[in-house]
């Protein structure tokens, strides 16, 4: 009986063991995956996609002349979205209340990234109308 006992002892911590491992290699991608997707967001690339939505908005933006004086990339926002591309929010005028949700995506293997479109909170909308 005892011998049994070490066996499945033996058999429930190899389990645990490979449980544990297998539940870190998964983190470790995902902490991966998540990486990917802040260096892509923080690129020039989709920099200059941003600029150029925030210009068709407001001529004068990120200037002083402009209700868009500045933006700010919202890390924590950052996910993968289950229809393919990457959304996150950019903080408009360090004012958290004013976000922009924005969605990037790439359509082919060469083809450029290109914004899929942004919605604005209530605060900005109401910033633009001013």
């Amino acid at each position: 009986m005892k011998q049994k006992h070490k066996i499945i002892l033996a058999f429930v911590s190899f389990l645990a063991a490979v449980c544990l491992g297998v539940g870190m290699y998964l983190a470790h991608k995902n902490q991966e995956f998540q990486n990917e997707m802040a260096k892509i967001v923080h690129s020039e690339e989709v920099k200059k996609l941003i600029v150029e939505e925030l210009k068709a908005i407001d001529p004068n933006a990120l200037t002083d002349k402009g209700k868009i004086r500045s933006y700010k990339i919202d890390d924590k926002t950052i996910r993968h979205n289950p229809m393919g591309g990457i959304m996150f929010h950019i903080v408009i005028n360090e004012n958290r209340d004013i976000i922009g949700k924005f969605g990037i995506q790439k359509y082919g293997e060469d083809e450029p990234i290109s914004t899929v479109g942004m919605s604005k909170s209530k605060k900005f909308q109401d910033l633009l109308k001013e």
